[in-house]
């Protein structure tokens, strides 16, 4: 990692107050709705506003009336302050564990279809194997979770599909299989499994439109030259699965993220083929961690957490 001498200091001229007021402002294109998210004046968020652009030296919002919105360069300074903001926050969280006793601090973090049934088995061996390590699931998604790892959000990722990147290790933690979900009383439903072509004449839903390796596009639908009549993309697994609790679409995901909240929908699943189609759930880590580390000793009671959800099901 780079790191920053004392000059290139010396020419930093944002302070975090004025990247927190670029954030606010980027999602509600308001100075009293800024002012409220932040709990000052709109005086203040004013103020602040016009010093941050004096201290760059250049124009970083539109102004219309009551609407305010980032032009280009302020546009770029919002994507340094989610980054920094973020990761000042996570700093924050860590030091105050560690006064209250934990040693280390672990961020899982997932790809945007997994589902979290994994997670109370792990925190129950953490708690009994690694007391002094505190755990923390990261909210943030993306299409990309390797973005999880690059920008320091997370240790480990879970993801259906290794990474084939120098910085980048991945270990296989367990098999799953690709099931379709449908809506309750689809006529679908009836089968015992679904085949390629019983997918041409369905709107189907999924949390984003990028073809993903060894996923459905690539495992099912390139392969036999098909596609859906229709494709939804949804961007997270609830919005997905109301869509089909609805009777509106039909998708593919992994048996192990879906499962437990589709019996409690009530929504019926079907493998894929008569063998089924199975896929493997890997951690995705930065670089390969040595046998005694932390995170190595973590990705273990992940794989074991994942067993005994599989085991359960």
């Amino acid at each position: 990692m780079k790191k920053i001498n004392s000059l290139e200091m010396n020419l930093i001229r944002l302070a975090l107050h004025h990247l927190a007021v670029i954030k606010s402002l980027g999602g509600t294109g308001s100075v009293s709705a800024t002012a409220r998210d932040l709990g000052l004046t709109q005086s203040a968020i004013s103020h602040r506003m016009k010093e941050a652009e004096r201290r760059v030296g250049s124009s970083l919002f539109f102004r219309d009336g009551h609407s305010i919105s980032l032009n280009p360069a302020g546009r770029r300074l919002l994507q340094s302050a989610d980054r920094i903001l973020s990761e000042v926050a996570m700093a924050e969280r860590d030091l105050g564990r560690l006064s209250s006793g934990f040693n280390d601090t672990i961020r899982i973090g997932a790809a945007c279809y997994a589902g979290f049934g994994w997670y109370p088995p792990l925190f129950d061996l953490m708690r009994q194997e690694m007391p002094k390590v505190s755990l923390e699931i990261v909210s943030e998604i993306s299409e990309d979770p390797v973005v999880l790892l690059n920008n320091n959000q997370a240790d480990i990722v879970l993801a259906a599909t290794p990474v084939l990147q120098n910085n980048i290790q991945s270990t296989s933690l367990i098999e799953d299989q690709l099931v379709a979900v449908l809506p309750v009383d689809h006529p679908l439903a009836s089968k015992d499994y679904l085949d390629p072509e019983d997918f041409e004449k369905e709107i189907f839903v999924t949390h984003h439109t990028l073809p993903e390796t060894g996923r459905e596009y690539e495992k099912i639908f390139k392969p036999n030259g098909i596609m859906p009549r229709q494709v939804i993309s949804a961007g997270r697994s609830q919005a997905v699965m109301e869509m089909i609790l609805n009777g509106l679409a039909v998708t593919v995901l992994p048996k192990l993220a879906v499962q437990e909240q589709a019996a409690r929908m009530g929504l019926p699943l079907r493998p894929l083929g008569n063998e089924g189609m199975p896929i493997h759930w890997y951690a995705l880590v930065r670089s390969k961690p040595d046998d005694n580390s932390l995170v190595a000793q973590v990705l273990d009671y992940v794989q074991q957490s994942m067993q005994i959800q599989q085991r359960a099901l």
